[in-house]
């Protein structure tokens, strides 16, 4: 069976059933007909996760009680898929260092004390999923590192100019079976009561 391929401009009103379309030289032509993200949102599969308005302290090493958290219940029937994360300045001075994607490969409970934040859906008004975030909040072991995500470098707010807001497009390559936990946490000099505000974007997929 041969396909039928057109070269040069096809128009077609809605509804309409035709072949493909390729150049002069041959090659099929292909277009996005929209964003990477906007099937995950219009399905309402895709939510973002973010530290307090009033912004948290990165941290120095990894620890128990990671400023941002997000785990994936054990009873999720879920995987969750990173999709991005963001990094953002409010005030204070920071100090050099780095902010770095943390795994809890074994994080069967809820992380306890600290502040449950609530995840919001791309598809606004839609319900939340069933993953969940924390700032924080203790864990039942120091994360192991994965890989860095941001670089600090040293900044003093009254003698420089602010951190662009910063954005790492993870697209899906850090997925979390139920039972699982990703952190982002400062590895970074103390600096001077540096507050951020860490956030992630992911989407919920059937297991």
């Amino acid at each position: 069976m041969l396909a039928e391929i057109t070269t040069g401009v096809v128009t077609r009103g809605d509804g309409a059933v035709g072949g493909a379309r390729a150049t002069r030289l041959g090659a099929l032509v292909t277009a996005k007909g929209q964003g990477d993200f906007t099937e995950a949102a219009l399905r309402a599969r895709m939510f973002d996760l973010v530290t307090p308005v009033a912004g948290v302290a990165p941290g120095t090493v990894l620890s128990t009680t990671p400023p941002l958290t997000l785990w994936n219940p054990p009873s999720s029937g879920t995987l969750v898929a990173v999709l991005k994360s963001y990094l953002g300045y409010i005030s204070g001075t920071l100090g050099g260092g780095s902010v770095v994607y943390a795994v809890v490969p074994a994080q069967m409970t809820v992380p306890t004390t600290g502040t449950e934040l609530v995840p919001q859906c791309s598809l606004v008004g839609a319900p939340r999923g069933v993953a969940r975030g924390f700032t924080g909040s203790t864990l039942v072991a120091i994360p192991t590192l994965l890989r860095p995500a941001y670089v600090l470098g040293a900044f003093a707010a009254a003698t420089a100019v602010a951190p662009d807001p910063a954005l790492d497009l993870v697209h899906g390559a850090i997925v979390l079976p139920p039972g699982t936990c990703l952190c982002l946490q400062g590895v970074a000099a103390a600096g001077t009561t540096p507050l951020m505000l860490l956030s992630l974007a992911y989407e919920e997929l059937p297991l």
